[in-house]
């Protein structure tokens, strides 16, 4: 509920020396395992190639390449390279109309000889490992990016990478640096692995269906009445202008719990603006008696009609009273804007996040249920309506994710109807009542990930 400035995350391409990709395909029939490769293992002597591994038997050629033109009457597997400083010479392979090139060396600076190779170092495939080339001179620092595609994974420079969700169907690699004393730096970037999708499986473990005729469980719910003062934050933080009373919340015939916010005896109560409450309403909240952490959250709800009305489904950090918002962090599942009754917001907060994803939903929320959910696991958050995905919050994409993902965890659920406030916009002066109405809440594991926490 409460609005965050929105963040901006900076991704920066790699721009290595070169890259290769294995297999490519040759002709459909024939592809290349490895790639050739080319060593320089004394500085002022010659550079020998390690010709390509093919899939099949092939008959190919050899080239040698000074800073980019072929050298004529070159075309064995040892070349003496120039001594002028900055040059750089590649060894090519042509076969079937393909060529394969090496990894380069700079004449002066570190000679890397060969690719670095990164592949699965547990029998899980969730860690990538590197093996990497010698290098001329052979004591040198090398330091490490890693990359989801073809961009920066923040703060990944360690010599292996734990692939994240985020991953899935992308192509993981890895830039290489050398330095040393004397020497030119060098860079060269190692081959793609690309990570498969794996399949969600749910299993739904905790469920709040209401019941027709019952009253609100006393042991998953508690109000939080008032216009927020008593919870130190006057408006909900958000300028708002009901006060809440839980005897706005009841289960109807049906079996929904229907909250019901109306001017109608709002002003027995002075309101935080100093005269009396124009709106009372209600919210409900799990803190302290039920607690989620990762899994998939769904609510079946159906939302407010007036021009000033803000319902919302909403988990909050159980930490709040030690680590106040948003570093508490924050996921609202569904907001619904009765100023924009096509529309559904789906938002992430935290110190570093607050950015909405919205979908337009054909006929409205306000008419029928719809099911609104999250799919929450350690390093990502995706945002659902009616099953279908319409926003991902990635971990890797927040500039500094290791101190600002805040989303790892206990939060309790929160369900509320607002008025007004600086996302509710100004209410309709004619409208007297508005309802919003949750059907159930179901919450399930994903691939046996997620837990609840009974208090």
């Amino acid at each position: 509920m409460r609005k965050a400035i929105q963040f901006l995350t900076s991704l920066a391409l790699s721009a290595a020396l070169i890259t290769f990709s294995a297999p490519h395909s040759v002709a459909d029939t024939v592809t290349v395992v490895t790639p050739p490769s080319i060593s320089l293992t004394k500085v002022g002597g010659s550079i020998t190639a390690t010709p390509a591994t093919w899939s099949s038997s092939v008959k190919s050629t050899f080239a040698w390449l000074v800073d980019g033109k072929a050298v004529a009457g070159k075309s064995g597997t040892s070349f003496t390279p120039p001594t002028k400083k900055g040059t750089t010479v590649i060894f090519r392979e042509s076969a079937q109309g393909m060529n394969a090139s090496s990894n380069p060396i700079v004449i002066g600076n570190v000679a890397v000889n060969g690719f670095p190779v990164i592949s699965y170092a547990d029998a899980a495939n969730k860690t990538l490992a590197i093996k990497l080339p010698t290098t001329t001179p052979a004591k040198t620092v090398a330091t490490y990016q890693w990359f989801s595609g073809p961009f920066e994974v923040k703060g990944a420079r360690a010599a292996s990478y734990q692939i994240a969700t985020g991953d899935q169907g992308l192509e993981v690699s890895v830039k290489v640096s050398y330095a040393a004393k004397t020497f030119g730096p060098s860079s060269i970037t190692s081959n793609n692995i690309t990570i498969p999708v794996t399949a969600r499986t749910y299993s739904q473990i905790w469920s709040e269906e209401f019941g027709a005729g019952t009253a609100i469980n006393s042991k998953v719910w508690s109000p939080e009445n008032g216009d927020g003062t008593e919870y130190k934050n006057r408006g909900w933080g958000n300028q708002e202008r009901q006060w809440y009373l839980e005897s706005q919340s009841k289960i109807d015939a049906s079996g929904a719990l229907v909250m019901t916010a109306t001017t109608e005896g709002a002003g027995a109560n002075k309101c935080y603006y100093g005269k009396p409450c124009e709106w009372i309403s209600s919210k409900l909240v799990s803190k302290g008696k039920v607690g989620f952490k990762y899994g998939r959250v769904e609510v079946r709800m159906k939302g407010p009609v007036g021009t000033g009305t803000w319902a919302a489904f909403w988990l909050l950090g159980a930490n709040i009273d030690d680590r106040p918002w948003p570093g508490c962090g924050e996921i609202d599942v569904t907001e619904l804007l009765g100023r924009d009754p096509l529309t559904n917001y789906g938002t992430p907060h935290g110190p570093e996040s607050g950015r909405s994803y919205t979908v337009t939903m054909d006929k409205g929320f306000a008419d029928e249920y719809h099911t609104y959910a999250v799919d929450w696991l350690p390093d990502q958050i995706t945002w659902y309506v009616d099953g279908k995905a319409y926003g991902t919050l990635n971990k890797a994409e927040l500039s500094d994710p290791v101190h600002t993902w805040v989303f790892d965890h206990e939060y309790y659920l929160i369900m509320n109807l607002a008025m007004g406030g600086g996302f509710g916009g100004d209410i309709d002066p004619k409208l007297t009542s508005a309802t919003t109405s949750f059907d159930w809440i179901h919450f399930s594991t994903i691939n046996g990930i997620g837990e609840v926490i009974q208090h």
